[in-house]
């Protein structure tokens, strides 16, 4: 997958590191699952689901589960049976609600096993996959900021979207009720590029770009309903592109009440994707570094910043 910006001649200067004030607390949990394996679906779709729902296990085993009776919130300890009345903010995975994050998965392992489902009133042997995993995780408190953030084939609500078409347009909906700093990365499993902020943002955007609570906010449109900057000469638009018929690349939208800290990004690691017309047309792909490093950079901020989250978003480019 590659991705283009309208604007050639990028420039992009580094952020600046930092000091973290309070660190969170870390935990290392294991988690279990085991998911239905039809002939239909590819092993690693199912590996995803199967990891996903173990991460649930995981986060629910460290913090609890999620009840809800009429307008209130409890948590309920699984050891003890406990419930809690609270009012923090939670988690969405696979439609249930955590009360905590996934920092780093490690020690994963897949094995396929016989299950049993029924059928028409009969039960049948079915294949399943079973997925173990360790898990680093933290909990959510009042410190970590809720935001919604929606990807978008067209610059409105309306055009919400995983799934995007060769040449498409990629635009981003965000919205927070809390003012905090903004960095948006497109990871391909090779190499992660920086979309946010813009590359031609002035210094005072280094360390992510400032939002105020509870506005909406549109991105990577130059349409002026959309210029929260001043000058829609900021902002890059984005052209998605795929080398195979389907592939899969990861969003991670990432935000903070306070400044974050920036990997180091470099220049030159994804000119390959440029065709030889977008080259003499003096595209530019945005500043990037390899995916190895940038989630060991994502794994350091969440492990260190209480008042950061961080939501990956799965989008497919076709053909």
């Amino acid at each position: 997958m590659r991705f283009r910006s309208g604007i050639p001649l990028f420039l992009l200067v580094l952020f600046p590191f930092f000091a973290i004030s309070q660190k969170p607390e870390i935990r290392t949990v294991e988690g279990e699952s085991q998911v239905e394996f039809p002939d239909i679906r590819s092993r690693h779709d199912v590996e995803k689901e199967a990891l996903e729902k173990a991460s649930i296990t995981a986060l629910e085993k460290a913090f609890g589960t999620v009840v809800i009776r009429g307008n209130s919130t409890y948590m309920k300890n699984l050891n003890t049976g406990k419930e809690t009345k609270t009012s923090v903010v939670f988690n969405s995975i696979a439609n249930t609600y955590v009360k905590g994050e996934v920092i780093d998965a490690f020690d994963q392992n897949f094995e396929e096993v016989q299950g049993l489902a029924t059928i028409d009133g009969k039960k049948k042997a079915i294949r399943e996959l079973k997925c173990t995993a360790t898990f680093k995780v933290r909990e959510l408190t009042d410190d970590v900021p809720d935001f919604e953030a929606i990807p978008l084939q067209c610059p409105d609500l309306g055009c919400n979207t995983t799934s995007f078409k060769y040449k498409g347009s990629l635009f981003l909906y965000f919205k927070s009720p809390y003012d905090g700093y903004l960095a948006v990365y497109l990871d391909n499993g090779t190499t992660a590029q920086c979309l946010l902020p813009y590359t031609r943002m002035s210094e005072t955007f280094e360390n992510g770009v400032p939002l105020k609570g509870g506005k909406e906010y549109i991105f990577f449109s130059r349409q002026p309903a959309f210029s929260y900057f001043d000058n829609t000469v900021f902002v890059d638009e984005y052209e998605l592109s795929a080398e195979d018929s389907q592939e899969q690349n990861r969003l991670f939208v990432i935000f903070s009440r306070s400044a974050i800290a920036s990997p180091g990004l470099q220049t030159g690691l994804d000119d390959k994707l440029l065709s030889p017309d977008e080259k003499a047309r003096q595209y530019k792909v945005p500043k990037s570094l390899y995916s190895e490093d940038f989630q060991k950079w994502l794994i350091r901020n969440r492990t260190h910043k209480s008042d950061l989250r961080v939501m990956p978003i799965d989008i497919t480019i076709q053909k």
